[in-house]
């Protein structure tokens, strides 16, 4: 068996060969068209070359494995390296392939200085895989190895300790309809002038207020990003006499019927009143009313947004578990 470094003009259809094959094996990530492969993967601005390696066998391609470290953090030893993805193809596991794999993107991480390394797909190489049980319904990332799974036990025999889980959420929307609580909670605010509705430039304001208030900047860059469009997507808001309260995120109907979520956030002043999962309702309602068949999204195990969710129907489906490793 022989590891070398990944040339992507010469291997893109060999890692795209192992990967659709783990797919079909597994039946859990999705599988890619050539094109779509490249951009995610070789062409993704973290890709690092030299921390990309590839396994040959018996004349063929048999595994592969990338890591990354983030631009700004590459030269700082406390900030860890991350192990992306170690592939291999169902017929050649156990014979040592993966440990040769992720022991090269360790060595790469070693030689830069790292303390450690993380194995968290939450990143911008993330894997979308299936719902488990269901007719296509996806995700469009992984936020780290689903428990329980081949992988998951890999890593944690390699010496990667759980630090950390995400639970994965699901519902179809032919099956949801509106709280009557939420509903009745709703018109009790609308009377104190809380009105759940679609952003409408012009008519609401607020937004640099909400921006500072809610602290949060990867809402407040998708908020810019979408206002930025030639034509923004609906999105829908808490308003307080025109003034922005809240904020689901974009909406539209992603190509597996999908509806998007960004996620959801109401500014601390207004926090109490049921404004988060009145938002959250509302979202799924319209969604449905859109035309999307499902919808899906993760969380953490402390964030309190999660009782939103449970109590709207939604599903666990999956649990994920965040590991490390001190090098």
């Amino acid at each position: 068996m022989q590891i070398r470094n990944i040339i992507p003009e010469k291997d893109l259809d060999k890692t795209l060969m192992i990967w659709n094959g783990v797919c079909k094996a597994g039946g859990f990530y999705k599988p890619f068209e050539k094109a779509a492969f490249q951009q995610h993967l070789f062409e993704n601005p973290v890709f690092i070359e030299n921390c990309a390696f590839i396994a040959e066998a018996d004349g063929i391609s048999v595994g592969f494995a990338c890591g990354y470290a983030r631009r700004e953090d590459i030269a700082d030893p406390s900030k860890p390296g991350y192990c992306n993805t170690v592939a291999v193809l169902p017929e050649y596991r156990n014979r040592g392939v993966g440990e040769a794999l992720l022991s090269a993107v360790e060595e790469y991480f070693r030689s830069l200085g790292k303390n450690s390394v993380k194995c968290v797909y939450v990143n911008s190489v993330p894997w979308p895989w299936y719902i488990p049980g269901t007719d296509g319904h996806d995700h469009p990332c992984a936020p780290a190895l689903p428990v329980n799974s081949d992988e998951y036990l890999f890593f944690l025999h390699n010496g990667y300790a759980v630090n950390g889980f995400m639970d994965a959420f699901h519902l179809p929307l032919s099956e949801y309809s509106m709280p009557e609580n939420v509903r009745k909670r709703m018109t009790e605010n609308e009377r104190d002038g809380y009105k759940i509705e679609f952003y409408k430039e012009g008519c609401h304001y607020g937004l640099e207020e909400f921006y500072k208030n809610i602290n949060h900047p990867s809402f407040e860059g998708a908020i810019r990003a979408n206002l930025a469009k030639e034509k923004p997507d609906p999105f829908l808001v808490v308003s307080y006499n025109g003034k922005v309260m809240g904020w689901t995120g974009a909406m539209y109907t992603e190509p597996s019927g999908r509806a998007h979520f960004d996620g959801i956030t109401v500014d601390p002043q207004v926090r109490g009143r049921g404004l988060g999962k009145a938002l959250f309702c509302t979202l799924c309602e319209k969604s449905k009313e859109f035309g999307s068949k499902f919808m899906t999204f993760y969380t953490g195990l402390d964030n309190p947004a999660r009782y939103i969710y449970l109590s709207a129907g939604f599903k666990i489906a999956q649990t994920f578990a965040m590991m490390k490793k001190e090098l």
